[in-house]
């Protein structure tokens, strides 16, 4: 084997060792924030909605005003994520019977939340 490829290879160990690292120390750090974030089925507000990708857009608009709600605008690095709104109490729970996969609190997206132990979301 000659030296390029020893390079090579060492180099590429060296970039799955950090690779596994980050995984390691941020995976638990993600897995408690997106858990603390996320809404119950009595929640109501102004909350983020992931819809599956196999949901149509009629039948994705028909489900947020059919819980009691309305769509107030697409997070565009997301896809099929959206922020909704809605006063009425248990709005999230009527957003999962309706096809949502997921529904979490607006700061889901906030660093300060993120790397905040103590943060909690407002029900």
């Amino acid at each position: 084997m000659d030296d390029r490829a020893r390079m090579r290879r060492a180099r590429s160990a060296w970039i799955w060792m950090c690779a596994l690292l980050l995984a390691v120390t941020w995976g638990p750090v993600f897995g408690v924030h997106f858990h603390k974030m996320s809404a119950n089925d009595a929640a109501t507000g102004t909350v983020l909605v992931v819809f599956s990708p196999t949901l149509s857009a009629r039948d994705l608009f028909r489900g947020v005003e059919e819980s009691g709600g309305s769509l107030v605008e697409p997070v565009r690095w997301l896809p099929r994520t959206w922020v909704a709104r809605s006063s009425a109490p248990g709005f999230v729970g009527r957003l999962k019977a309706r096809g949502a996969w997921a529904v979490y609190f607006p700061e889901l997206l906030s660093a300060r939340a993120l790397l905040s132990c103590s943060l909690a979301p407002a029900l």
